[in-house]
C-alpha cells in the first residue's frame, strides 16, 4: 500500500496499492467492491453465494471473486494478505472470518466507515461534503428516514435517504448529482462495525436519533447489552442534535452517555406536552420547542393531528416518527 490508513480520509487520497478483502456480495458488498475498484484498490470479494448479476459484474469492475464456504479462512484470503477487511453487515462478531481478522490484527471496517472516508467525492455548492443525519431504532427507521428526507427536500435541501433503507450509502456518496444531506438509516449490525473505529476522523453526524429500543438481533450481537451498545453508537460524535424518545428511557440514557461534539444538544420527542428543547403535542397540535428562538416561552406549530388523520398518518407510532423526523429536519 502507498499511504497509511490514517491518511486515507478522502476520495482524492492515494488509495492505489491498497489490498482490501470484501466479505459478502449482496447489494452492500457490491457497492463496497465497486467503490474500491473505482479508487484503484486491489479487491478480493469472498461470499458463500451471490446473485447472478453480481457474480457477472465483479470481474467486470476489476475485482476478484471467490465463491464457496466461509466457515474458515480460505487459502486465497490468507495468501492475499489484505491491508483492510470490509465486511457486509451479515457477518456477526463471532463469524469465523471476523475472528480470524481480529486474530491477525487486520483493520476491520464496515461499508459506512468507507463511505465516511470518501464522502468528499461530490461536494455541495458550498464546497463541502453532504451533512449526515443518522437514524436507528428497533422500529420505525425506514419511515422516519423517508419522512426526514421529504421534509428536508420540501425545505429546499437536496436530501437522499440511504443506508439500510435499500440504497447503499456508498451509492449515494458517488451520485454525480450530489446532495446537501444524506439521511442514513443504520442497522445495529452497521453500528457495531462503526464502534470499532476511533480517532479524529471517525464519523461525525450533524444530527442523530435512536427511535426506540427492544430486544432484537440477539443471536447476531450475543446479548441484549451488546445490542444496546451498538444502537447507542449512533450518537457518538454528533455535532448539533441528539434526538431521543422521551417515552423510552433507554434512548435517553444513550444520549446521556454519548461522547458528542461540544455544544450538541439533547432533543426529546414524545406525544406529551413538550418542555424546552422538545418536540411534542399541545391540544392536538404538533409543536417544536427545540428550534425556536424563545423556546422557554414559545413554540412553533408544525401541523395538527386532524391534518395527519386526513392523510392516514394519525396513528400514534406514526405521529412519533413525524416528530422525530421533524427534529432531524429542523436541526
Amino acid at each position: 500500500m502507498t499511504a497509511p490508513l490514517s491518511e486515507l480520509t478522502s476520495w482524492h487520497a492515494d488509495w492505489k496499492g491498497l489490498k482490501v478483502a470484501v466479505l459478502g456480495l449482496s447489494v452492500t458488498g457490491f457497492s463496497v467492491a465497486d467503490t474500491l475498484t473505482e479508487l484503484g484498490v486491489e479487491v478480493l470479494v469472498l461470499s458463500e453465494s451471490a446473485a447472478e448479476e453480481y457474480e457477472r459484474l465483479v470481474p467486470v469492475i476489476g475485482a476478484t471473486l471467490l465463491l464457496g464456504p466461509l466457515d474458515s479462512p480460505p487459502i486465497a484470503l490468507i495468501e492475499f494478505e489484505p491491508d483492510v477487511v470490509i465486511a457486509s453487515p451479515g457477518f456477526s462478531p463471532r463469524h469465523p472470518l471476523i475472528t480470524w481478522v481480529s486474530e491477525q490484527q487486520i483493520p476491520l471496517w464496515g461499508d459506512v466507515e468507507l463511505a465516511w472516508r470518501v464522502r468528499d467525492k461530490v461536494l455541495t455548492p458550498r464546497g463541502e461534503p453532504a451533512a449526515w443525519v443518522l437514524i436507528t431504532g428497533t422500529n420505525g427507521k425506514t419511515t422516519t428516514a423517508r419522512l426526514a428526507a421529504t421534509m428536508m427536500t420540501a425545505g429546499g435541501l437536496r436530501a437522499a435517504p440511504c443506508g439500510n433503507i435499500g440504497v447503499p450509502v456508498l451509492d449515494a456518496i458517488r451520485d454525480p448529482s450530489g446532495f446537501d444531506v444524506l439521511v442514513v438509516e443504520l442497522s445495529s449490525h452497521q453500528l457495531w462495525y462503526l464502534s470499532l473505529q476511533s480517532g479524529p476522523n471517525r464519523l461525525s453526524p450533524h444530527a442523530s436519533v435512536c427511535l426506540n429500543l427492544a430486544d432484537d438481533h440477539l443471536e447476531w450481537h450475543g446479548s441484549a447489552a451488546a445490542y444496546r451498545d451498538a444502537k447507542a453508537r449512533v450518537y457518538d460524535n454528533t455535532k448539533i442534535a441528539c434526538v431521543y424518545n422521551k417515552a423510552d428511557d433507554a434512548t435517553r440514557l444513550m444520549v446521556e452517555d454519548a461522547e458528542v461534539v461540544e455544544g450538541a444538544r439533547a432533543i426529546g420527542f414524545d406525544l406529551g406536552i413538550p418542555g424546552p428543547s422538545d418536540m411534542g403535542l399541545v391540544d392536538g397540535i404538533l409543536v417544536d420547542r427545540a428550534f425556536v428562538a424563545e423556546r422557554r416561552t414559545s413554540a412553533q406549530e408544525l401541523t395538527t393531528l386532524a391534518e395527519l388523520d386526513e392523510r392516514g398518518l394519525g396513528a400514534p407510532h406514526i405521529v412519533a416518527n413525524i416528530l422525530a423526523a421533524s427534529a432531524l429536519a429542523r436541526a
